[in-house]
């Protein structure tokens, strides 16, 4: 969540302080604008009431406006200044004073609406960020399970990432504990729950939660570590995965491979390779709905050989782990299988979801499988030099190639887009295609710039 400080900060939303909160870090679930004195019917909690103040024209009405919003547990007032009143009325800002109530001000002009893109932004960003993290964190948990890290390592390095306390339940009985819940005097604990057969893990602690996703996947895992210990089927997995590697380099005959499919029952006409983080080979048997899957272990990544992309992507689901895949592939053609998927889960990586072949055929995907040093001359002999005439001469042509590029090459479109006339936007490409050597308006030098622009960005 978002407080209300982080708003007061916002230079963009010029909102000032008139009554402070009595405890600090309110949080704001939304900004909702009304006129109506008792608001409360259409509040549920957490809200930022913004209003004008159409109907306060006595202190009776400020009086009940303000209890109205304590009463729905509002987060707090913003007026807006200047469309109805030239100041906050008095009445407003004593009765907020009176009840704990915190009070903004917006100065004249400046939209209510802007708090809300605001509030949805900062939702988009901690949401993404709590992804990353959930994703890194799963990452290094399968590294450690590769490693032989016992249960109680696994946790503590679980507590580590996620503040809390975290208990490792057997049946009745609390089998592993790690980390602490830290003593706070205004957040209230909150409690997640996740069973996998006889095994629960609880987490205690602070907002915000770790996600069910993230729980189910760790209760899984740390129910597999605790009951699959077994060092000769890793040694195993470890060899399969070595000669796969070999196979994937070129080192070693696909046909190397030929029994070991046969011993699985895989079929060598129908074969999907899948590459996962490393460690998830352990977890990838227990997900597993047929025994008809050859699994190997590197140091780098976990690689899974099934007979469709079906199964993979039910595999991914159950578990809460991205992967990459191949097209279906015979065992001559293993090479291919290997390299795909190794490049889809590259690219899955960076996108946060499980990625095919299909992701490998448009633009995002063949520039998300190039070495950085081969996109390095696009950003610097295309784009360096429009970043610094902007720089220096306080113009937009990034922004407007930006727009550009995104409207498909449309004059119209990109002039709508930034409020310009067409023939300033004419006049921006022509200058763009002077500074770099590249017309936007020419097809194949519009997709060098398209490339020198995400490469940049990315």
């Amino acid at each position: 969540m978002t407080s209300l400080a982080e708003l007061v900060h916002a230079a963009d939303l010029q909102l000032d302080w008139v009554v402070t909160p009595t405890l600090p870090d309110v949080e704001v679930t939304w900004a909702h604008a009304t006129e109506l004195i008792d608001p409360s019917t259409y509040l549920r909690g957490g809200e930022l009431v913004c209003t004008v103040g159409t109907n306060m024209v006595d202190r009776d009405a400020c009086s009940r406006f303000v209890e109205s919003v304590a009463r729905a547990h509002a987060s707090g007032i913003c007026f807006g200044v200047g469309d109805v009143h030239t100041s906050i009325p008095p009445g407003l800002v004593d009765a907020c004073a009176s009840l704990g109530v915190a009070l903004l001000a917006a100065p004249f002009g400046a939209p209510f609406l802007l708090i809300n893109e605001f509030l949805a932004q900062e939702r988009l960003a901690q949401e993404s960020a709590l992804l990353r993290r959930d994703g890194e964190l799963l990452t290094d948990v399968l590294a450690r399970v590769r490693q032989h890290a016992s249960p109680q390592q696994l946790i503590d390095y679980i507590a580590t990432s996620i503040d809390g306390r975290w208990e490792l339940h057997v049946g009745d009985a609390i089998d592993v504990v790690g980390g602490d819940v830290p003593v706070t005097s205004h957040i209230a604990t909150s409690v997640v729950e996740s069973r996998h057969d006889d095994l629960a893990l609880v987490w205690t602690g602070h907002q915000p939660p770790p996600s069910s996703l993230l729980m189910a996947t760790l209760a899984q895992v740390l129910d597999v570590v605790r009951r699959e210990r077994d060092v000769e089927q890793d040694l195993d997995r470890e060899r399969i995965g070595h000669l796969l590697a070999l196979v994937r380099d070129r080192v070693a005959n696909p046909m190397a491979l030929d029994s070991l499919i046969h011993d699985v029952g895989l079929v060598r006409s129908e074969l999907v390779f899948s590459v996962w983080p490393a460690g998830a080979a352990r977890v990838l048997v227990a997900a597993a709905e047929t025994p008809q899957i050859l699994l190997g272990e590197t140091p780098e990544v976990s690689i899974a050989v099934t007979p469709d992309a079906a199964s993979v992507l039910r595999m991914a689901d159950r578990l809460g782990v991205v992967c990459g895949y191949s097209s279906v592939v015979n065992l001559d053609e293993s090479v291919r299988g290997l390299g795909e998927a190794r490049a889809a889960f590259e690219l899955a990586r960076t996108e946060s979801r499980s990625i095919g072949p299909s992701g490998l055929t448009t633009l995002e995907g063949l520039l998300r499988q190039q070495p950085s040093q081969r996109l390095e001359p696009f950003v610097d002999q295309l784009i360096a030099p429009l970043i610094d005439i902007d720089h220096r001469r306080n113009t937009d042509l990034v922004q407007t190639l930006s727009t550009y590029l995104n409207n498909d090459g449309s004059l119209v479109r990109t002039a709508r887009a930034e409020f310009l006339h067409v023939n300033t936007v004419r006049h921006r490409l022509e200058r763009i295609a002077e500074i770099t050597g590249r017309d936007p308006q020419v097809f194949s030098d519009r997709v060098a710039l398209a490339i020198a622009l995400w490469a940049y960005r990315n």
